[in-house]
């Protein structure tokens, strides 16, 4: 049997498709291999442009490594030129293999059909239910901190600004203490956290991995808090 080129991931179990990603990985290569052999691209992000795409597609596998794995998030959010110019390169023999996570299934049927044309094997997860940054809020004044962090990780997966979660925690925080949920010196305290936050997230220049060990660190403070 013929390894696929190509794996279209559909759904939104994140938990799932990331274990499908560690098998690929092992397979694949060794773990003191993985980052020279890995590469994880957003399509969503504004940088990212088709010859950035092609530079990954054509290298070569390090020695030891049978193939090399790119795996394109958010792979629906690419444009219709850039979608047609990756199937043009995935026409061409390469040593890499691809992973397009498509987690928004409605709308994107002609893309997957385009993929499928070039052999891409399909493996269908289930769908999680969305979460809001109000569910993230409900969670920390539940005092369920591991609950709190799954769903703001699944916000930021899904590009969730870090400044409109924030915004959704002091709402929550806010409206608490406002139905005495919260003692004076409970909400003191939380809201100076959240005002310091908002300082480092603003005054953030490291993107994403940043603004993630902000949110996470005051969710967690948080959900003692409340």
């Amino acid at each position: 049997m013929v390894e696929p080129r190509i794996f279209l991931f559909l759904g939104t179990d994140e938990d799932q498709k990331q274990n499908r990603i560690d098998s690929l990985q092992k397979k694949f290569f060794p773990p003191e291999l993985k980052d020279l052999n890995y590469t994880l691209l957003y399509a969503d992000e504004k940088q990212l442009t088709l010859a950035a795409i092609d530079d990954v597609l054509f290298c070569l596998p390090t020695s030891g490594a049978k193939k090399r794995l790119l795996v394109i998030k958010m792979a629906h959010k690419l444009s219709r030129s850039q979608s047609a110019g990756l199937m043009e390169k995935l026409k061409k023999t390469s040593d890499t293999v691809v992973v397009l996570d498509i987690p928004q299934a409605k709308g994107t049927e002609n893309l997957v059909d385009g993929f499928k044309k070039l052999g891409a094997h399909i493996v269908r997860f289930k769908d999680e239910e969305a979460a809001s940054a109000f569910d993230l809020g409900r969670a920390i004044m539940s005092r369920h901190p591991e609950s709190a962090l799954k769903i703001l990780s699944v916000l930021l997966r899904y590009r969730d600004k870090a400044e409109k979660i924030l915004g959704a925690v002091f709402w929550q925080w806010e409206r608490s203490y406002g139905d005495r949920r919260l003692s004076d010196d409970a909400y003191g305290k939380g809201l100076k956290l959240i005002l310091d936050a908002d300082k480092r997230l603003k005054s953030s220049s490291s993107g994403l991995a940043r603004q993630t060990l902000i949110l996470e660190a005051l969710v967690v403070k948080l959900s003692y808090l409340a």
